[in-house]
């Protein structure tokens, strides 16, 4: 793999990463409910779900997924059932003290909710198995180069979850107010439900 391409292939992973999805959201809501430490878990779950989705590409799973239609439109409907179950919960979320809920929130509940958001997404399936092999050279042994991709985009997809729970953290002192929380879980829930919606009628 030349430099350029090297270069080519970071600037494409931080322009689609920086996109508000599912995962970035998540990672600012839980920030601003439970705190930056807390969101961590956040964080690590969906990086977990992004590393299956690139191992499942790196099988030609993506490939497949592109293929069989059927598939692709069970994940994405999985996927779409559970942001708006999320979404849903945010708006039955019961007002409490910010440190109440850093306290009772379980850590692998975290986890598991953001890799079960990432690992749903079918879009990330075609993408990676769209974009890796544009940047893969046969000539060369594939699992170096796989792994090389593998790691930049994790880097920089954690780079910018971090950046967002940073902006959800920000809110926190605001969210002390139970009415500030009460908004904050109904515009939260509301544009989880949306981006159910929309990942559920998405034609890609």
């Amino acid at each position: 793999m030349s430099l350029e391409q090297l270069w080519l292939f970071t600037s494409i992973t931080l322009i689609v990463s920086a996109s508000p999805g599912p995962v970035m959201l998540a990672c600012m809501i839980d920030a601003g409910r439970y705190g930056i430490v807390k969101s961590f878990y956040t964080m690590a779950g969906a990086s977990v779900g992004n590393l299956v989705l690139m191992l499942l590409s790196a099988l030609g799973l993506g490939l497949l997924v592109e293929q069989a239609e059927w598939i692709f439109h069970a994940i994405k409907w999985i996927g779409a059932a559970y942001l708006i179950y999320l979404g849903v919960q945010l708006w039955r979320t019961p007002l409490q003290a910010m440190e109440v809920a850093a306290r009772d929130i379980r850590s692998q509940h975290l986890f598991s909710k953001a890799f079960l958001v990432a690992v749903t997404n079918p879009k990330g399936l075609v993408y990676f198995g769209a974009l890796f092999p544009q940047f893969i050279d046969i000539q060369q042994p594939m699992p170096p180069q796989f792994a090389l991709l593998t790691v930049i985009f994790l880097v920089i997809d954690l780079i910018w979850m971090a950046i967002y729970a940073l902006g959800g953290r920000s809110i926190m002192r605001w969210l002390r107010s139970p009415e500030h929380q009460r908004w904050f879980n109904w515009i939260s829930g509301s544009v989880l439900i949306i981006a159910g919606v929309a990942l559920a009628l998405s034609k890609l």
